[in-house]
């Protein structure tokens, strides 16, 4: 008999300090939307979808909506999504569930969304019924959800270059649920940091890597993962944590996970992103005189849910007489003037700084168009590669000596397609300035001879005690001195 497994999700990382997301931010994919939109790409959707099929599911997509990270959702508009995930649910006499979750998604009055849709998927299909699930490594999570799915798979990686593998392991651990009747349980261990997004790369995470795959190679053990959290964040769960999924009665879940945090708590003094100004990284850059430098701005970062729209960063290279390229500004009123005047024309613009004077100032300066586009493209990074991003609307401006990309749409940049798009070729500039924090690395790393990280004032910084929280519940680390790890897991262990 085949069984019928269900496919879908809302997924969204929410930046509590930005300003509050509309359903109108939503891309939301439906039945075979969601196969069309998955086929070849290396995302979450693609490896539950393509590994599902081998193992001989009748899969069944359901609904899915994702919009790039943006502030609080609206009340209204999540519970729209989510009772139609709940309907479609119920109505399609699915015998599994495959979720791909975020992990760091936050509702008007609902703290974590991922909690409150599989709460309602419980309420409306029993104790019984089978839920497998996806999640971002920055989510930030508790037992409540491990204790609503079967298994919790997050990805590895920052940059998250797994996501495919991911889903895989996520719909190999429902088949041995369905078909090999094998129980399993997860641990979500919580650990007080809260710190910005880092490479896995730096030696603290390349170590703790190694110690979950070492135990991940015992069959008892289907997942052992750290979880960075999301930091730009104010709820009362937010931080660190370590997900382990045992086989039920032939490994200790929760022993496991202690142990990894254990390993990471004892270690986050390694924790660290070396940073300069914004004026201070471009005159650094300038002084190597190598190409191709590129300048990642750390702070706003629309993959944090920052609007992108911040200017600090490119005042400085305005101001500096680099010759460099920027991708790019969000701000759709100045690609209207842009397409309105035409290739070619000069037109006097105010240039991003509208949605938060912490980001600095509207640009006011002539801008010559070099180029009207549009933003439709394919990553080809290897975090995400195959996926579809739809920029919208690009003008292409060049103001001093720097050329710039103007956007309708927000996405940070992960590969050279979204300056290409743009009639931009990298290769002839010394310097590269994008918006990213770290998932810029996985195509630029191999390609740029240094990269300078740029810390301005922003919405997603790497000072992450900037921002003022009010629900905090405990002492976390770095922001409180105090923050005490070992004494959590004693009073747990007691």
């Amino acid at each position: 008999m085949t069984l019928r497994v269900g496919v879908g999700g809302i997924f969204h990382e929410t930046n509590t300090f930005a300003a509050p997301t509309g359903i109108a931010a939503f891309d939301v994919l439906r039945e075979q939307e969601i196969v069309e939109f998955s086929r070849g790409a290396r995302t979450y959707l693609g490896g539950l979808i393509d590994e599902g099929r081998r193992q001989g599911f009748d899969i069944v997509p359901l609904i899915y909506a994702e919009a790039t990270p943006s502030g609080v959702i609206q009340y209204h508009a999540y519970v729209s999504m989510r009772d139609e995930l709940v309907e479609r649910v119920a109505a399609a006499e699915l015998d599994a569930l495959l979720l791909s979750l975020h992990g760091a998604g936050v509702a008007e009055t609902i703290d974590s969304i991922e909690e409150d849709i599989c709460s309602a998927l419980r309420a409306r299909m029993g104790a019984d019924f089978t839920i497998v699930a996806t999640l971002d490594l920055h989510g930030n999570i508790r037992q409540e959800l491990g204790d609503l799915c079967q298994g919790l798979f997050p990805v590895r990686f920052n940059p998250h270059t797994d996501q495919h593998e991911r889903g895989v392991e996520a719909s190999r651990c429902l088949a041995d649920i369905v078909f090999g009747k094998v129980q399993f349980e997860t641990a979500v261990e919580t650990i007080p940091m809260l710190f910005p997004p880092v490479p896995t790369s730096l030696p603290v995470f390349e170590e703790l890597n190694r110690i979950c795959s070492d135990l991940e190679r015992d069959r008892a053990v289907a997942c052992a993962r750290v979880m960075h959290g999301f930091p730009y964040v104010d709820v009362p769960h937010m931080g660190a944590s370590v997900v382990v999924v045992t086989r039920k009665g032939e490994a200790d879940a929760r022993a496991l996970a202690r142990r990894i945090a254990i390993a990471l708590w004892d270690h986050r003094s390694q924790i660290k992103v070396n940073c300069l100004d914004a004026h201070g990284a471009v005159d650094e850059a300038m002084r190597d005189e190598r190409s191709m430098i590129v300048i990642n701005e750390f702070s706003d970062n629309t993959g944090a849910g920052t609007p992108g729209d911040g200017t600090h960063l490119l005042s400085a290279l305005i101001a500096s007489g680099a010759r460099a390229c920027f991708s790019h500004i969000h701000d759709p009123s100045t690609v209207a003037q842009a397409a309105a005047a035409g290739v070619d024309a000069r037109i006097q613009v105010e240039l991003g700084g509208h949605s938060d004077p912490l980001l600095g100032l509207p640009i006011r300066a002539e801008a010559e168009v070099l180029g009207l586009n549009k933003g439709l493209l394919y990553v080809k990074s290897p975090m995400g590669t195959g996926e579809k991003i739809d920029l919208g609307q690009l003008a292409t401006l060049r103001i001093g000596s720097v050329d710039v990309v103007v956007s309708n749409g927000r996405r940070q940049t992960l590969d050279d397609g979204w300056f290409i798009k743009a009639g931009i070729d990298i290769a002839q500039f010394p310097i590269v300035a994008l918006k990213s924090s770290q998932h810029f690395r996985a195509w630029f790393e191999a390609r740029a001879v240094r990269i300078i990280t740029a810390d301005p004032p922003g919405l997603s910084p790497i000072d992450v005690s900037r921002l003022q929280r009010q629900r905090l519940q405990r002492h976390l680390w770095p922001i409180a001195a105090d923050a005490n790890y070992h004494d959590q897991a004693r009073q747990e262990s007691v």
